[in-house]
C-alpha cells in the first residue's frame, strides 16, 4: 500500500498486486486438485509452486525496500550514499523486470491439469 502511494513505485506495486492475485488463483486451484485428485497430483509440481511463491515474496521484500529507498533519496545524502541507494533501486527494478515475469510461465504450468510429470512411465526410459 505504501509503495502504491509513491509515484516511482506505483507501477511496481501494481505488478506485485497482479502477481499476488495470480498466486492466490494458483493456490486455490491446487487446493481443489488436492481434494479431488489426491496428494500425488497436488504435489507433482511442488517445486514450481515454491519457486512462484518465493519470487512473489522476494518482490514484496524489494518493494518494501523501495519505500525506504525513495525516502532516503528524498533526503540530502552524500554522493556515496546516493550511489548506494540508486544501486538498490536498480536492483529492485531488475528483479521486477527479469524475475517477477517468470511467474507467468509458472502460473501457466501449475494451472495445466495434464499431469505430465506423474503420468510418465519410468519404463519409457529403460532400454
Amino acid at each position: 500500500a505504501a509503495a502504491g502511494k509513491t509515484a516511482g513505485l506505483f507501477p511496481l506495486a501494481a505488478q506485485l498486486e497482479d502477481a499476488l492475485g495470480r498466486l492466490k488463483t494458483v493456490t486455490e486451484e491446487l487446493v481443489k486438485v488436492a481434494i479431488q485428485q489426491g496428494p500425488e497430483r497436488f504435489l507433482a509440481d511442488a517445486t514450481l509452486y515454491l519457486e512462484f511463491f518465493g519470487i512473489v515474496t522476494i518482490a514484496w521484500q524489494w518493494l518494501l525496500q523501495g519505500v525506504a529507498i525513495e525516502k532516503a533519496l528524498s533526503d540530502k545524502r552524500s554522493r556515496s550514499d546516493r550511489n548506494f541507494y540508486q544501486g538498490k533501486m536498480f536492483t529492485l527494478r531488475f528483479f521486477f523486470e527479469y524475475e517477477l515475469p517468470k511467474t507467468l510461465a509458472l502460473e501457466k504450468r501449475l494451472l495445466n491439469p495434464d499431469g505430465l510429470s506423474i503420468d510418465m512411465d519410468p519404463l519409457f526410459f529403460n532400454d
